[in-house]
C-alpha cells in the first residue's frame, strides 16, 4: 500500500493532482478570508453607523434636557428621572445595548443602567478625553466576557458642555452572522472543492493517459525488446504530447535501425571469436583425429599384408568402423560449430551438449595434465536455446580456464537445478582475475593476453549470447586461487 501510494505521489497524474490541490486550498482559504474580513467589517460599519445614530438622537434629546435645567424649566430630580427612565427605555428598545451611563462634565456618573454605578467618578481614559475635547469615542473592549462597541459622546453646545453620554453596543449578532457566514463559505467550499478535486481527477487521468500509454510502451521495448513501430498504436494529436509521441517513434525507429545493425555486429564479433576458438582446438582436434586413424591404417595393412581368421577378420572391421565413426563424429562437431548461423532455437540437453564439447578439449586438458571433474545434475530439463551459440560460450570459458591452468590443475563443471534456472558452472583452479581488472573483462577488445593470443571480444560475445537467451551470466575470482564462472539459463 505503501510502495503504491508513494509511486502515485512521484507519478505525472499524482504531481498534478496534488499542486491542483494546493492551489484550490491555497486559493479558496485566502479567498474565504478575504471575503470574511469584508463582511466582518461592513458589519462593524453598519453597527457603528447605527450606534452613531443613536447616540446622536439621544445626544440631542438629552442636551435639550440640560439646556432646560439650566433655563430652570426643570427641577434637577426631575432632569435625574428623566435621564433614568430615558436608559430604561433606550435599553428596552434595542436589546443590543449592554449599558447605558450619564456622566457629568466633571465625570460624575448622574444616570445608569446599573443603579450602584449612581455617583461614580469615571476614571475611563476614553471618556474623560471626550469630556476634555468634545468629540465621539469609538472603542471595542469586554464587558462579561462578551465583545462590545463603546460609544462615547459629549453632551454639549459648541464649547458649553454638560458631560457626556455612553453607550455599551453588543456586537455578539454581528459574531453570530460571521459565524453563520463562515459555515456557509466552508460549506460551499467543501462542495466546490471535491467537484473542483473530481474535475482535476478527470482532466489528469486524460493528460497523463497518453504519457502512461508511452511509459507502457517504452515498459514493452525494456522487457520484450520490440522495436516495430507498427506495434505501437497512439493516435494523432496537435499538443506538446503530439510532439513528444513523434519523438518517440522516430527514436524507436532509430533503436530498431540499431538493434539491427548491433545484431548484425554481435554475429560478426560471434563468428570472429568462434574461429579464433577453432584455431585453438586445431592441434587437440589433429590429435583425437590422429588416434583412430592411425588405427584404422594398422587395421587396413593387417587386412592386406596377412591371412586372417574370419572372426579376427570381422574385429579388425569393426575397430576401423569404430574410428571412423569417432573421426566423423569429431569433424561433425567442428563442422557443426564453425558454421556460420542465425539464432534458432530448440530443446537441448545440457548435460550431453557439455559432454560432446570436452571430446574436442581431451586433448588439450590431458596435454596440460589437467583433471577434469564433471559434476552433472540428473533433474535438468531440456533448454530451450541456440545449441551452436551456447557451445561457443561454454567453449570460449573453457579454454580460458585450460590457458589459465598451464602448469596442471582441476577443471569442475557442474550444472544444477535452482528455482526456475537451469545454473552451469565452470571453475579453474588457475592464476585467477585480479580485483583491479575485474569490472572490465566483459569489455569488448579487452584482454590480458599478448598480443595474437587473444582478441578480447570472447567474455564480452558469450555475456551477449547468454543475454539473447534470457540468462544471467556472473563471475567469481580470486588471484592465486582460481575462477568460477556462473551461468544461469530460464528452464521454458
Amino acid at each position: 500500500m505503501t510502495k503504491k501510494l508513494k509511486r502515485w505521489v512521484f507519478s505525472l497524474q499524482g504531481k498534478f493532482i496534488l499542486v491542483a490541490s494546493m492551489c484550490l486550498l491555497v486559493f479558496t482559504t485566502t479567498g474565504s478570508f478575504l471575503i470574511l474580513s469584508r463582511e466582518k467589517n461592513l458589519y462593524m460599519q453598519d453597527i457603528i453607523n447605527q450606534g452613531k445614530v443613536f447616540t446622536e438622537i439621544s445626544r440631542l434629546m438629552l442636551t435639550n434636557v440640560m439646556v432646560y435645567e439650566e433655563l430652570g424649566m426643570m427641577e434637577k430630580q426631575d432632569v435625574v428621572d428623566y435621564f433614568d427612565y430615558f436608559i430604561m427605555n433606550l435599553m428596552e428598545r434595542d436589546k443590543r445595548i449592554e449599558y447605558a451611563v450619564v456622566f457629568n462634565s466633571k465625570g460624575v456618573v448622574i444616570a445608569h443602567s446599573n443603579i450602584s454605578k449612581y455617583g461614580e467618578i469615571v476614571t475611563d481614559k476614553s471618556t474623560l478625553e471626550t469630556i476634555t475635547n468634545l468629540k465621539t469615542e469609538l472603542n471595542e473592549e469586554k464587558f462579561q466576557n462578551d465583545t462590545i462597541l463603546k460609544i462615547t459622546v459629549p453632551l454639549n453646545i459648541d464649547t458649553k458642555n454638560w458631560g457626556g453620554l455612553q453607550i455599551g453596543l453588543s456586537t455578539r449578532d454581528v459574531q453570530k452572522s460571521i459565524n453563520s457566514l463562515k459555515k456557509e463559505i466552508i460549506i460551499i467550499n467543501i462542495i466546490f472543492s471535491v467537484l473542483a478535486l473530481l474535475i482535476i481527477n478527470i482532466g489528469a487521468k486524460v493528460l497523463a493517459k497518453p504519457v502512461i500509454r508511452l511509459t507502457k510502451r517504452m515498459d514493452g521495448i525494456k522487457t520484450y525488446g520490440d522495436f516495430n513501430p507498427q506495434a505501437y498504436e497512439l493516435r494523432d494529436r496537435r499538443d506538446e504530447i503530439g510532439e513528444l509521441q513523434n519523438s518517440f517513434l522516430w527514436m524507436l525507429q532509430r533503436l530498431r535501425e540499431a538493434d539491427k545493425e548491433h545484431k548484425k555486429t554481435l554475429e560478426v564479433l560471434s563468428q570472429t571469436e568462434k574461429m579464433v576458438s577453432i584455431g585453438r582446438l586445431a592441434s587437440g582436434v589433429a590429435h583425437e583425429i590422429n588416434n583412430p586413424l592411425s588405427g584404422v591404417v594398422l587395421c587396413f595393412k593387417n587386412l592386406m599384408e596377412s591371412e586372417i581368421e574370419q572372426s579376427k577378420k570381422e574385429q579388425l572391421v569393426g575397430a576401423i568402423n569404430n574410428g571412423l565413426q569417432k573421426i566423423k563424429t569429431i569433424i561433425e562437431q567442428l563442422l557443426d560449430f564453425s558454421r556460420m548461423t542465425v539464432t534458432e532455437k530448440a530443446p537441448v540437453e545440457l548435460n550431453n551438449l557439455i559432454n560432446r564439447l570436452l571430446i574436442l578439449l581431451n586433448y588439450s586438458a590431458s596435454k596440460k595434465n589437467i583433471r577434469i571433474i564433471k559434476d552433472f545434475s540428473d533433474d535438468i530439463p531440456e533448454i530451450l536455446m541456440d545449441e551452436n551459440k551456447m557451445t561457443q560460450v561454454f567453449l570460449n570459458i573453457i579454454i580460458n580456464a585450460l590457458q589459465a591452468m598451464d602448469g596442471g590443475g582441476t577443471l569442475t563443471i557442474k550444472t544444477i537445478k535452482e528455482n526456475s534456472y537451469s545454473v552451469i558452472s565452470i571453475g579453474d583452479s588457475g592464476t585467477g582475475i585480479s580485483s583491479e581488472i575485474m569490472p572490465n573483462i566483459f569489455e569488448p577488445f579487452f584482454t590480458t593476453k599478448g598480443v595474437g593470443e587473444g582478441t578480447g571480444l570472447g567474455l564480452s560475445v558469450s555475456k551477449g549470447i547468454v543475454e539473447q537467451h534470457g540468462g544471467i551470466i556472473d563471475v567469481d575470482s580470486k588471484a592465486g586461487i582460481g575462477t568460477t564462472f556462473t551461468i544461469k539459463l530460464p528452464i521454458t
